[in-house]
Formats: C-alpha cells, sequence, structure tokens
C-alpha cells in the first residue's frame, strides 16, 4: 500500500501552499471559470490498517485538492464512503478576496472525511453514483472528481453495475475523473471485484470498468505512484480552467 514517497510529496506540496506569501490574486487569478470539485474518500478495508498509511494518504490528498484546486466561486461536494455514502458538505465556495479556504476548515473537512468507518461492506459503486448525482445538479459547470479508493470491490453489493454508474458520471458535464490509491495487493477470492490467479485489486476495479477506464478524461493512480500521477491531474485542472 501507499509508501512513505508519496505522503512526502503530499506534505511538501500542501505546505508549500500553507507557508506561501503570494497573494490570492496572482496564485488564483478571478477569470478562470468556476468548476464543480467533488471528493470522495472510500474509507472501507485497506483505511483501517495504519500500516498501509491509507487513511493518511487520503487526508493529505483531501487537503490538497481544497487548498490547491479549489478558487472561489467554485462548487465542492465532499463524500465518505463506506457501507453507504455520506455528504460531508456541499456548498458553493465564496471568498470575497478570492482567499484560499483557511486551514482550519481544510482540516476540519478532511478529517471528517478519513473518520473511521462504522460497520461492514463498502459501497465504492453508490460512491461513484453519488458523485454523478452532484455532477449533475451542476450542469452548467465542468465537474472534477476526485475518487481515492483501493478498489476492491468484493464487499460491495452494487459492483456489478459498476461499469454502467461509472459509464453515467463521464457524461458531458464531467472534465476529469481522478481515482487514486488502487491497490496492487492481490484480488481476493469470490465476487466480481476479484481477478484471476495473479490479479491484483486494481486489475479486478479496472475491469470492471470496462472500456470507461480508457476514456480521455479519466487518470488513474495506483498506491505506490501517487507522487507521479498527481501532477498530471494538477494540469489537467488547470487546462480545464482555462
Amino acid at each position: 500500500m501507499p509508501r512513505p514517497t508519496a505522503l512526502m510529496f503530499l506534505s511538501s506540496l500542501l505546505m508549500s501552499v500553507f507557508i506561501g506569501t503570494a497573494s490570492a490574486q496572482s496564485v488564483l487569478g478571478f477569470s478562470s471559470p468556476p468548476l464543480h470539485l467533488i471528493v470522495a474518500l472510500d474509507m472501507t478495508g485497506s483505511s483501517k490498517n495504519p500500516a498501509f498509511q491509507y487513511a493518511a494518504q487520503a487526508r493529505l490528498i483531501a487537503q490538497n485538492v481544497l487548498l490547491s484546486q479549489l478558487r472561489s466561486g467554485d462548487s465542492v461536494t465532499l463524500l465518505q464512503v463506506c457501507s453507504g455514502v455520506r455528504t460531508i458538505a456541499d456548498f458553493k465556495y465564496q471568498a470575497p478576496g478570492g482567499e484560499r479556504m483557511n486551514r482550519a476548515d481544510i482540516l476540519r473537512y478532511s478529517a471528517a472525511l478519513t473518520a473511521p468507518c462504522q460497520g461492514k461492506g463498502s459501497a465504492i459503486t453508490a460512491g461513484f453514483a453519488a458523485a454523478q448525482a452532484a455532477v449533475s445538479r451542476t450542469p452548467t459547470v465542468p465537474a472534477v472528481v476526485v475518487y481515492f479508493t483501493d478498489g476492491a470491490l468484493i464487499d460491495d453489493p452494487g459492483r456489478a453495475g459498476l461499469g454502467g454508474v461509472f459509464g453515467k458520471l463521464l457524461g458531458k458535464g464531467t472534465a476529469c475523473v481522478f481515482i487514486a490509491g488502487l491497490s496492487p495487493e492481490p484480488s481476493g477470492s469470490g465476487g466480481s471485484g476479484s481477478g484471476s490467479s495473479g490479479s491484483s485489486v486494481r486489475d479486478g476495479f479496472t475491469a470492471a470498468l470496462g472500456k470507461t477506464a480508457l476514456d480521455a478524461r479519466v487518470i488513474l493512480a495506483g498506491a505506490y505512484d501517487l507522487n507521479n500521477v498527481y501532477p498530471s491531474f494538477a494540469a489537467a485542472v488547470k487546462a480545464i480552467r482555462r
């Protein structure tokens, strides 16, 4: 699961923005079109093992998105995925001076998103459906979806419909979907989320997505390569705003 290098990269990125002295105008600008940022964190399975540093990585991704990608005028939807999907926040971010979200709010939201799950099971597919519902609420605003999950579908009762749900998410309102944290661990046995012998959890997840995984708007990052892929996501968001 996640290695320290990924956490180090995201931590350094977060700190560089927290302590930066540039003005909000020069860093963010006011001419960019608004986006709808949707962040969903799957806190089942791997997140319960501290040795994997999975929850810590998920928390840092949420913090980086809220601090580095969020701008005044953007809509924000925050979802926690457990045995069901819980909406942590859903609002339009307004900052009169164009400043970033303050540190206290970022830490509060990221802590709520990564709170330990109660109960059993996983609602990964339902999380994508909730993201699609959020996209539909702002049809004229391009949506950027960040979904952190290890991709383990074996305990997801909706796994058989994942491909169809994900296809709906990739409607015209969605500009980018960044799926991070996908596990290279061997798949379990049973369920459509498990692969054949030698396949990984990530393999089973991408197989369940089918052809939709090949959409140009989709960015996939494994648990071990997040530090290499996150810059591609940041560049994609920058291009969408142009």
